[in-house]
Order: C-alpha cells, then structure tokens, then sequence
C-alpha cells in the first residue's frame, strides 16, 4: 500500500566551522573513549546541537544551482516499484499472486494507465510464464499458476512497464512438508574467532501460535566436519533458550554449523545456521563522512566489516597513528557496521587494529586526508525529535557555500550563507513536515562545485498504520473469516489506503525465513542505493531500538559515494530540429519565379496533405 501526506514545512540545520584541531584524537583533554550510537552523543555533538542557525542570503550561485537542480529532476523524473506476492515459498501446481506498485519517486504517484508485462523467469534464464496486465495509478495484480511439473530452484518474478521500468522479485519453488512448529535462530553476533563464546537465541512456537514452553531441546555444534558438542536447553513459559558453547582455541577451516533438535511427539524437527566464524583475515572497508578527510578538521568515519563469505563481522578495535599513540577506539553496532571520531593531522597516517575477532594480524589503512576543503558530520537525531534535520560542516578557508536538501529526487530547500574561517555557523534546510526518506545534503562553492554531501534519514516511521481486526478470536477449518481493516496517518487520523491483503500459513513463512525488502523498505532504502545489497533491510523498518541509529550505519557505508552533478549542470542540448517537408523542383521560364514541389517525409504528421504546390 502507498499513500501520500502532505504539510507544512520543518527546519534542516547545518553547521560549519573552519578551526584546525591540534591532536588526532578529540578527546585531547582527556583519555581515549569510544563513541557509538549506544554510548551517547558525543562532546562535539553536544555542542553542536545547541548551536541557532544563520540567515539565508541567497545569491546569484544559490539562484543558478535551485534551476539546475529543478530542471535536471524535473527531467529525469526517475521511478521506484516494488512488487509485493502472498508468499516467498511455493510447492509445484499452486498459483503466485502478486501486484505491483510502479510510482514516481518525487511524490510516490502512479500512471493513470498503462501496460505491464509480467514474467517468471526460471533457475535457468527462461522464460516459464508471462502476462500482460492493465494497470491503473501505478498498480497492477493478476497472478501465475505453476506447472504442475515445475522443477525447484530460486525462480524471479519480473514486472516491466510500458515506459521501462524493471522491477524484480525472486521467489523459491520447492516441494516440501510444512512444519509443525515455527523455530528461529539467530546470533547475537556477527563474527566469532577461536576462544570466543558463541551466543544464540532460539524460539519456538507450535503452528496454531503457541509458545512451546518448558521444552528440552538439543544444541548440536559441528566444526569443520566432526561434533564439536551437544548441548541440551529448556525453553522458558515464551518458547524462548539461549544456547551458549565455546569455540575452541585452534580452528582449521572454520566451518561452523549450529542445529537445534527439537522432539515434538515422536516426531524431530529442526533448524539449522552457520556459525559466523572468521579466521585471519576479513574485509573492511571505510567511508568519510562527507566525501572526504580533511587535515585538522573534525571527522566521523564510517566502516562495514565482513567476513571472507562477504557476509557482515562484528568487531572491535583502535585506531593508531604512525607514531604508536592509539587516537580511536572502534566497535561496530549492527551487522558489522559502525563509526569512530577522529581529527586527521597534517602529515599523520593512520591505521585500524582488529582486537576482536581474534587472530586477524591484519591492519587496515585509513584513507589519506587532504590538506585543504571541507568535512561534514550529522547531527544525531536518529528518531526525528527536533522539528530540523542538522549537519555540520568544517571548512579550511572562509568561503561563501550554497546547502542544498534533495528528497527522493525533488529539491526541497537551498540556502546561501557566508562562513567565516574558526566560527561555526548552522544551516537550516526547511524540509516539508511529514516527509519520510533519505534526505541528500550537499555543500557547493561559488563555482557550482559539491565539497561535501551525506544522505541522512528523516521521519522513521512516518508512514502508514495498519490495524487489522478478525471477528472472532478462534476459528475451525472450513469457518468463514471476518476482518476489519483501518488505515491511519502518522497523526492517527484515518485516511484511504490502496491495500494487498494475503492469506497464508505463517509456518511456511518462518520456514521460508525470507529476508527481501517489504515496500517501506523498497521505496524508502533501496531505492537510494541501487545495485547495493542490504543485508535484512526490513530490520531497520522494525521496533528493533537499534533500528534507528542503525539506518544512519547503513546511509553512511553502503549510502557513501560520490555524487555526480556534472549533468545537473551540463548546458542542455539544442533540440532536433524535425522538418517534415523536403524542397525539390526547378525554377520556371519567369525570373525569381520558382517552380517548387513539396513531398512530406514518411511519418511526419498529418499537418498537410501528402503532396502539395506551391508558387513563389
């Protein structure tokens, strides 16, 4: 379902300053502490988020930079889908249902009509089944009935519109047995080294919803081919057991898999996940907040960690210049990801230490700084409290800046201020009330030129409520089932809502375990980072109280790039010119008297008849 609100406007801030930090660490005054999400804002940002904004003066380059932004948006005019079905997982013979949202990324609005041509494309590239189907503001449902003799696999389902959007949405085909009980495991880390406590979490529940309590279970650790151990838990009165193990010292491979047993009246079932073991070596990557580091201004940067599966790695660590002195201490937050303070030095390197996994001998290079522009940091607000979204921004060199705010491809706020060299100065953005997405904020000079730029996340949450409400609160097969359903704004008011409503076994959902966007997730995340993959991009939409600081992680690792504003501000091409008549003919016996025959061109438009004379 989408749906559109609509507002008043709300403040965006900025701050600049342009004064040189004498030490890499910023906590020069006192020992090194680490600074995450879950420790507290930190000294800087506290002083930050106190500071008032300074006044627009807008200018001839503020001037320029709103038109170009206005019309290059205005003609791209790009589009986000989605494509929601009634369930991940299917057995050979039963039918897919599926609809599709095809909307403008500017206002999230749909063609009136149009035609989308829908496929299931098989495990080996072909074309199994196709449809074309009516769609009308930009929706379109129908649905595909499996053969019979379907072989299983990883199948996609593809929606392409008349005007060439591509959406895409696999689905598993399989022949299975639904289970009697739901069963989850999860990890409450990402990596583990050797000699490292592992910790899981296990939940069951029988199929009509209730907790499977007071339960024994058995916790079967197999690594690198042989039982590790086997450790039997009891669920508690929810259905919930933890089950803890320890690695050992030496590990060879690092092929680590957990199975949870479960007996159930004669009858075992179970779960199984592999343990995120990383061994030596993993990859990490890092992101300066903005863009850039620059020599002697404040920085954040951001870093994503992950295994030699190219799956995320928790860890811990410091940051070290050349010189030994520990300036940072790092660990991640959620999946791998995280971010450390630091204030680079004029001709310091630096470099990451892994302290936890264990083992990993490898450091990591930070990038080189540069000696001169600007460096920028967001001001922590992750749950939208304030009625602004604010930004810091640090330059070497008193300059005027233009700040713009983009909003799913619509520019929503400029503002033009002079900042003076030491002096930090706020920028507000007035972005409209309501609006929910990744907001892009970029700083240009006096010649059009992006110095620094960051997405940051607005209004978590501001979306659609869904309450859905059955009749009776039991039912038997074969009953006739009853539902009320109320949408409601983020203001709790009700408003009409476009809905697509599935039934289905929620035992083959968590059997399913599927982990692909839901629409909030597609429109509002992925959409902002095209070609990334998101790992579990639904959590950061959830009740997680992680969630919202997380989301920053993620907009400030797999959100980092560089963004290219060279066709914003690109001259625009003349226009072809289409001349549908083409000149043939002589000129007659009487000077200045020509003879001319006129032939329309094949395809021109019937503006005048085939073939028509003419005297001059």
């Amino acid at each position: 379902m989408t749906g559109r609100i609509a507002g008043s406007l709300f403040a965006l801030g900025v701050a600049v300053s342009c004064r040189a930090q004498p030490s890499s660490s910023p906590y020069a005054n006192g020992p090194v502490v680490l600074v995450s999400p879950d420790s507290g804002p930190s000294e800087l940002q506290r002083r930050l988020a106190v500071q008032s904004p300074a006044a627009s003066s807008p200018s001839d380059v503020s001037v320029r930079i709103e038109k170009a932004l206005d019309a290059f948006h205005g003609a791209t005019q790009g589009r986000r889908g989605y494509i929601a079905i009634d369930k991940p997982l299917y057995q050979p013979g039963e039918s897919i249902w599926f609809r599709t949202f095809d909307l403008a990324s500017a206002d999230l609005s749909g063609h009136p009509r149009g035609i989308t041509t829908f496929k299931l494309i098989s495990p080996r590239g072909s074309t199994v089944l196709e449809k074309n189907v009516l769609t009308a503001n930009g929706s379109a449902a129908n649905d595909f009935v499996l053969p019979a003799g379907a072989s299983g696999g990883e199948y996609v389902l593809r929606a392409e519109t008349d005007h060439g959007t591509i959406t895409e949405r696999k689905i598993i085909v399989s022949t299975y047995q639904p289970p009697r009980i739901k069963k989850k495991l999860e990890f409450l880390r990402k990596a583990y080294g050797p000699g490292d406590t592992v910790t899981a979490t296990v939940e069951l529940h029988r199929a009509t919803g209730e907790a499977l309590a007071s339960r024994t279970v058995t916790g079967l650790v197999t690594l690198d081919g042989t039982d590790l151990s086997r450790t039997p838990v009891t669920t508690d009165a929810q259905g919930n057991a933890v089950v803890q193990f320890t690695l050992p010292a030496s590990i060879q491979r690092g092929d680590g898999l957990l199975t949870i047993l479960v007996d159930d009246g004669g009858v075992t079932e179970s779960v199984q996940k592999r343990i995120p073991i990383t061994l030596a070596d993993l990859q990490l990557s890092m992101f300066p907040e903005g863009g850039d580091l620059i020599a002697g201004l404040p920085a954040r940067i951001y870093f994503a960690a992950k295994n030699a599966l190219d799956k995320p790695a928790d860890i811990e660590g410091k940051v070290i210049d050349d010189r030994g002195a520990t300036v940072a201490l790092v660990r991640s937050y959620h999946d791998g990801m995280g971010r450390f303070d630091l204030v680079p030095q004029p001709g310091r390197t630096y470099k990451l230490e892994i302290t936890r996994p264990t083992g990993i001998a490898r450091t990591f290079a930070l990038p080189a700084h540069r000696t001169g522009g600007c460096s920028l940091q967001a001001i922590d607000d992750f749950v939208s409290a304030r009625p602004e979204v604010r930004v810091a921004v640090w330059c070497t060199q008193p300059q005027d800046v233009v700040a713009t705010a983009v909003l799913r491809e619509k520019r929503v706020a400029t503002v033009a201020t002079p900042v003076r060299a030491g002096a930090p100065t706020v920028i507000a953005l007035p972005v409209p009330v309501g609006t929910q997405g990744a907001v892009r904020v970029t700083l240009f000079d006096e010649r059009l030129a992006p110095t620094a730029e960051r997405l940051v996340y607005r209004n978590r949450g501001a979306d659609l409520k869904i309450a859905i409400k059955p009749d009776r609160t039991t039912y038997h097969p074969r009953d006739r089932v009853a539902l009320a359903i109320e949408a409601t704004g983020p203001d709790g008011k009700p408003v009409a809502a476009d809905l697509a409503v599935s039934v289905v076994d929620d035992t083959v959902l968590s059997f399913a375990d599927d982990k692909q966007a839901t629409l909030l997730a597609r429109l509002y995340l992925e959409a902002e980072m095209p070609g990334q993959k998101i790992e579990e991009p639904n959590f950061y939409f959830g009740p997680d109280p992680k969630a919202p600081a997380a989301i920053d992680l993620v907009l400030g690792t797999q959100g980092w790039r560089r963004f290219d504003w060279t066709p914003a501000f690109a001259a625009p091409a003349e226009p072809a010119i289409e001349d549908p008549w083409t000149f043939t003919g002589e000129y007659g016996n009487e000077p200045k008297k020509p003879a001319v025959r006129l032939a329309k061109k094949a395809g021109a438009g019937a503006v005048a008849p085939d073939v028509a004379e003419a005297e001059a």
